[in-house]
């Protein structure tokens, strides 16, 4: 299953507005992967939606996604995570933190394109510019 960063999605919005109607790297993976699950995080609906003109827009969009949802064992998990990579001089950001918590919880494969979660060495990433 794949979880789809942020700067993913906003880059998909992107290409997806596109006047010309051609694709980009993001809807290219889209089509490329559409048998797979793909799943997002309130993290990523947050971020990407401050982004965005209206609420109602990104509604929109972010309804062909399904949202992994948080609990407490997530919380403890990214706090561990962020303890960890804080003693090794790693830190992710906090929102970045849940992201990989997530990701390594689930056994979710990321599609970014943020080399921050190179810190990780235990999250699975994919890139989608290729």
């Amino acid at each position: 299953m794949l979880l789809l960063d942020t700067n993913f999605l906003i880059d998909l919005h992107d290409e997806l507005r596109r006047k010309d109607g051609s694709d980009g790297p993001a809807k290219r993976f889209m089509k490329a992967n559409r048998t797979q699950p793909m799943v997002i995080t309130p993290v990523t609906a947050s971020e990407y939606a401050a982004g965005i003109r209206s609420e109602r827009e990104a509604r929109r969009f972010l309804r062909r996604f399904r949202m992994v949802a948080f609990g407490r064992d997530i919380a403890l998990f990214a706090s561990r995570l962020d303890r960890e990579q804080t003693s090794k001089g790693l830190r992710l950001g906090e929102n970045d933190t849940w992201q990989a918590a997530v990701a390594l919880h689930f056994d979710l494969t990321l599609v970014t394109n943020d080399t921050d979660f190179e810190k990780v060495d235990a999250v699975k990433r994919r890139t989608y510019l290729r």
